[in-house]
């Protein structure tokens, strides 16, 4: 396959992102941000929420979260553990009361369209626009608000995956989880052998359907080997306990069936886990409980402090406007005695206040007297009570959605439980002598022990018959992928090289090692000063991030189509790096930028050498800073020394501007 007709993978390139509603960032209810550089780089502080802003934008295109433990032999099942892990991880980012808004809306180039998608939060599946134009301008596909936020998304997977170039669109958040993003997990690709071999069947430009049938075939050689394994265990196990096991086994299970025992297994399991997650949500809803009720007590607290001072303070009649009840019902248009809600607000009282006369009974009150330090008293505890009821709502919204996740949870533990019983007063059994090892016993039992173990040994023999086939058909597939390489180290290890030495400033080499093994799985080996680090602990912490760093970088360009941008997702590691590598890393950064291709990077705003440099070689024709201070607030540490990060970011705006010469090469 010729260079020139290898099939390339398209990747989004942002234009502008837009978070609505993320409670994490305080200050913006909306952040709205357009990426208009080669180079856009979010700068904060520690705790801020860089890494939830590129976890917030890789949920925005694939609904998912990379998972902490992820499982890589199914890609549509670590698709499914990404979807479920994404909850969980923003539950703890988005407040009670935001839940229902919080939303990321995206709009990027894909090939040769245009892409404007919107998505909740806790809705991973589902999108709430959806919009597809080519770069003229014209719609090709439009919004249909009459489709299914479910059918809308569904929609968008097969566009998106059509237009990557992709055969899946878990093929998709894969490769985005693993290639375009380098985040807070600090993943290592390099050392990282069987997430290699994928990324490497979809950037060599091999068909992206190899990738999946490389992966189908390595699990079906694997299960098949296993398999007969296991039939050969039993085989051995069944003639070495033959008499001991048939004398055991007299009367144990009551007689039933294997497929009995089986669901019988799978209800206890099921049972096990229902418990704990009906214990973990009474554990949750306790909690939600009391601090609903603190908050509570805390609101009518400031209610009662309220209406002391405001006795104890003012004339009533002629403060008449300050009563809680009035100041209230003109606040939000909302009557406090009936509840009724005003337009504005009620006319009946503000005619009356207006006239100097009580809005509730008509007497004419006398001229108001001038205020006093009280005023601010009132004002003080006011703010406070709003803030407390606040807290209140939001604590009483979080008690009736765990009370209702509670009673579906104990339903499903008592269904569990009846059909349990069932089984057990239907069958005889008991439930002590039922573990993993008499389960295959009971099964034994349907036929002579003799009989099972020359089954055992005809499957056996059938495994490694199906295991001999699954080798036979992925052999071709792995010559593919090495062919594939060896055209492909010409144009792609210059591209690393680049990068990658430009860092180090050692010779390094990288070359393909295909495993040990029938079954090992091919991975990118690395060569440094010509010594095989096979292990990462063979390189400072520094040296294997941003070494992968350069590997993502190179891989990106090398799969993309001439004329297109590669985009990259960093969370910038610079904590690992000494004083020596920070302008190096900075150069490698504007090193790829330059290439016209697209970073996006997250990184702590200091006076460092690397996003000086960064910013000297990028300028601001091709580098955007962003202040993420601006988007929440500071800890009391950070607003102590608030001017520290203004002077950082002065520094860095002075490199982007060309104030600084200190012989920097900008090219």
């Amino acid at each position: 396959m010729s260079s020139g007709h290898r099939r390339r993978i398209n990747t989004p390139y942002l234009e502008r992102i837009q978070i609505h509603s993320f409670s994490l960032y305080r200050l913006q209810p909306i952040v709205d941000v357009r990426v208009n550089m080669g180079v856009f780089c979010l700068a904060g502080a520690n705790g801020l929420g860089k890494s939830s802003f590129l976890s917030a934008l890789g949920f925005g295109f694939t609904g998912t979260v990379a998972p902490p433990r992820p499982s890589l032999t199914e890609m549509q099942k670590y698709y499914r553990d990404g979807v479920a892990y994404g909850q969980k991880y923003f539950a703890g980012r988005v407040g009670e009361l935001d839940r229902k808004n919080a939303a990321v809306t995206l709009h990027f180039k894909l090939a040769e369209s245009r892409y404007v998608i919107s998505r909740g939060f806790f809705e991973p599946l589902a999108l709430r626009y959806f919009e597809i134009q080519d770069l003229a301008g014209n719609v090709v596909v439009k919004n249909d608000p009459e489709l299914d936020d479910e059918d809308r998304h569904d929609l968008y997977v097969s566009s998106m995956t059509r237009d990557c170039g992709l055969q899946t669109f878990a093929q998709f958040v894969f490769l985005n989880h693993y290639l375009l993003t380098f985040d807070e997990r600090r993943h290592l690709l390099f050392w990282d052998a069987r997430a290699s071999e994928q990324v490497l069947y979809l950037a060599l430009g091999l068909d992206s359907s190899l990738a999946k049938r490389a992966a189908d075939l390595r699990k079906a050689a694997n299960a098949a080997g296993s398999l007969a394994r296991n039939a050969q265990y039993q085989a051995t196990s069944t003639r070495q306990q033959l008499r001991k096991v048939a004398a055991a086994l007299a009367g144990s299970d009551g007689g039933a069936s294997a497929a009995v025992l089986n669901r019988y297994q799978d209800l206890i399991t099921a049972r096990r886990e229902a418990s704990l997650e009906r214990n973990r949500l009474q554990k949750e809803l306790e909690d939600a409980r009391l601090e609903f009720s603190a908050a509570s007590a805390t609101q009518l607290r400031l209610r009662h402090e309220y209406e002391e001072a405001f006795r104890r303070r003012f004339d009533t009649r002629t403060f008449a406007r300050l009563h809680p009840i009035i100041s209230q019902t003109l606040a939000d248009h909302r009557c406090r005695a009936c509840g009724t809600q005003h337009e504005s607000g009620p006319e009946r009282i503000t005619e009356a206040l207006a006239n100097n006369a009580c809005p509730l009974c008509e007497s004419q009150l006398p001229p108001p007297q001038p205020s006093d330090s009280s005023a601010a008293l009132l004002t003080r505890i006011d703010k406070s009570l709003m803030a407390a009821t606040t807290h209140a709502s939001a604590g009483q919204q979080r008690v009736e959605r765990l009370s209702k996740e509670l009673e579906i949870a104990q339903g499903e533990l008592v269904r569990t439980q009846r059909e349990i019983s069932s089984i057990e007063a239907e069958h005889s059994l008991d439930p002590s002598s039922l573990d993993s090892d008499r389960q295959e016993e009971s099964q034994a039992q349907m036929v002579s022990l003799r009989t099972a173990i020359d089954a055992a040994l005809v499957r056996k023999d059938e495994q490694l018959q199906l295991r001999a086939q699954a080798l036979a058909a992925y052999e071709p597939i792995r010559n593919q992928l090495l062919a594939a390489w060896r055209e492909a180290e010409l144009e792609f290890v210059p591209l690393f090289r680049k990068l990658a030495e430009g860092f180090i400033g050692l010779p390094l080499n990288i070359q393909l090692d295909q495993g040990s093994g029938s079954l090992g799985n091919a991975h990118l080996a690395l060569t440094v000063d010509t010594s095989y680090r096979r292990d990462a602990t063979q390189l400072s912490e520094s040296q294997r991030f941003f070494l992968d760093i350069a590997l993502r970088m190179s891989l990106a360009q090398f799969m993309t189509a001439p004329g297109k941008s590669a985009t990259i997702y960093v969370d910038t590691p610079e904590g690992a790096l000494d004083i020596a590598y920070e302008a190096r890393a900075g150069d490698m950064f504007s090193t790829y930028a330059s290439a016209h291709n697209q970073l996006i990077m997250t990184a702590n705003v200091n006076t460092s050498q690397l996003l000086r440099r960064l910013a000297k070689r990028c300028r601001a024709e091709n580098m955007q800073l962003v202040r993420m201070t601006e988007w929440t607030t500071l800890s009391d540490v950070q607003v102590q020394e608030e001017e520290l990060f203004e002077e950082a970011y002065e520094m860095i705006e002075s490199e982007l501007n060309g104030a600084n010469q200190d012989g920097v090469d900008n090219g």
